[in-house]
């Protein structure tokens, strides 16, 4: 994908990862293109699934889920995609991966503390199909990848 991708679509594209809110005008006057020409790209680059779409990106611990936690999740292959469906769909869940190795799931839970999360624990426990969990509680973030290099 990232050979379909020229030097404008680049700079838009690290322009808006770094502040989503950045005007096309700015874009624009740095690129040295119309403004008409940059929400056309954006529009483009859209429709194209290169942006999938614009948020906030909102701090757990400001909104009282102080608690991250990635939970392991074995499965039974033959219920994978009902354990995996009933998983993501989970409020506490913020990720889920499918993922290789002894392991079919990762997710990602923030909840507000150890009790909610030893809930969540026991809620996906309870899944048909799910086998075994293994939780990592989340001491410090040391980089959140909110952006790609491109």
């Amino acid at each position: 994908m990232s050979s379909e991708l020229d030097a404008l679509d680049k700079l838009i594209i690290r322009s808006l990862q770094s502040n989503a809110r950045t005007p096309f005008s700015k874009i624009a006057k740095e690129a040295g293109v119309s403004e008409a020409t940059v929400f056309l790209r954006v529009k483009g680059l859209q429709q194209r699934g290169v942006i999938k779409s614009f948020r906030a990106i909102v701090d757990p611990q400001k909104v009282g889920r102080g608690l991250s936690a990635f939970i392991l999740v074995k499965a039974d292959p033959k219920r994978y995609a009902e354990v995996a469906s009933l998983i993501r769909d989970l409020p506490e869940v913020t990720e889920a991966f499918d993922v290789t190795g002894p392991y079919y799931l990762i997710c990602r839970v923030d909840v507000p503390g150890k009790e909610e999360l030893s809930e969540v624990i026991d809620k996906m426990g309870r899944v048909e199909g799910v086998l075994s969990t293994e939780t990592a509680i989340v001491l410090k973030e040391i980089k959140e990848n909110v952006g790609l290099s491109v």
